[in-house]
């Protein structure tokens, strides 16, 4: 049991590492909050670890730990809220409720030290701060399983992921309130590690999914683009509502949350999710932004740009797809997967205006 302990602390702090190095790559503001949730879950899990490791127990020990798993819990929260705004009275009532409970603790603690204050009083508190944690926590697990139904699949199966492993975290604290000294026994506490290790997972796609696993989330928005081709073949729709969808679909496959074409002239054709001061910030540095991947300060805030050629009679027009909070960057394979939309719908237009051209008046 202790080896797969061991096992556990290691993943959770691998998983540290990885989210932080992820996050100083993009330095996303809301990215920041969900990092610093991670980051402190796992320092969690190797301080809780220590003692056994170096079997004593340092002073404070118990109580930075117990307040970094607290903050863990704000952080996401305030994760929560940069993406879906938060009401201030729920902000204000979370944030008095974690340090009511971090109060009660330490009073309890520093006075069973004192005064000989029993440790089922200890216990009691340190149980409260668990079940307020867990209260906290669940309103975003809930909240952004409910987003993630409007989502594409991309940013929705990042936020699924968010969900599950922590809706994990919090059943194996209540389980474990619960079920008291049954979670003790050997076979419970093994499947409590395993559920654990499962976790950790679940935590790093949420935050930094590889390549190939967006590759698979991507693979179910094909049929959709197979049909928005026919469309575009069998002209059902006006260029401009064509236009729109053309950059819905940029934006579903790369999981961007923005989207804008421009003519060769770099004037605005269509946009999707852009407000008027970011297209007119992304309208002004058009022509300093590079084929490719690259990172520009849209609406005061920077962000990952993915640039793609729009081919055309004339100079050829361009399309930028702007990250957003559940899709903070784009790798190469996003790249490469628009730039090969982008050469389907180009050999779509041809053909259909070729054929329109052609056809009698």
């Amino acid at each position: 049991m202790a080896v797969l302990q061991n096992i556990t602390t290691i993943a959770f702090v691998l998983l540290g590492l990885a989210t932080a190095i992820s996050w100083a790559r993009h330095r996303d503001r809301s990215q920041g909050f969900l990092a610093l949730a991670i980051v402190l879950l796992s320092i969690v899990s190797l301080l809780g670890r220590l003692p056994a490791l170096l079997h004593v127990t340092p002073p404070l020990l118990t109580e930075i730990n117990l307040i970094l798993f607290v903050v863990s819990g704000y952080a996401l929260l305030r994760f929560r809220g940069s993406l879906i705004p938060l009401p201030r009275t729920w902000h204000v009532a979370a944030v008095a409720a974690m340090a009511a409970g971090i109060a009660a603790f330490l009073l309890a603690r520093l006075f069973g030290t004192i005064g000989g204050v029993s440790t089922q009083l200890q216990t009691a508190a340190g149980l409260v701060i668990v079940l307020v944690w867990a209260a906290i926590v669940l309103e975003p697990i809930v909240r952004f399983w409910l987003v993630a139904r409007g989502l594409p699949a991309v940013q929705a199966w990042r936020l699924r992921s968010l969900s599950l492993g922590f809706a994990g975290i919090v059943g194996i604290l209540l389980f474990a309130v619960g079920a008291g000294t049954a979670a003790a026994n050997q076979p419970v506490q093994l499947v409590i590690q395993l559920v654990v290790l499962a976790i950790v997972p679940l935590l790093y796609v949420s935050f930094s999914p590889p390549a190939w696993l967006r590759r698979e989330w991507r693979a179910a928005e094909e049929e959709g683009l197979r049909a928005f081709m026919q469309d575009l073949l069998l002209l059902k729709e006006d260029q401009r509502t064509l236009a729109g969808r053309a950059l819905d679909w940029a934006m579903r496959l790369v999981g961007g949350a923005s989207a804008a074409a421009f003519d060769g002239q770099g004037m605005p054709m269509a946009s999707q999710g852009i407000d008027p001061i970011a297209l007119r910030d992304i309208n002004e540095g058009l022509s300093q932004l590079p084929e490719g991947v690259s990172r520009a300060t849209i609406a005061g805030a920077d962000r990952t740009v993915l640039v793609l050629p729009i081919a055309s009679l004339g100079n050829p027009g361009r399309l930028v797809v702007v990250s957003g909070p559940f899709t903070p960057g784009f790798g190469t394979d996003e790249n490469g997967c628009s730039s090969a939309s982008s050469r389907r719908t180009r050999a779509s237009a041809r053909r259909t205006a070729t054929r329109a051209c052609s056809s009698p008046a």
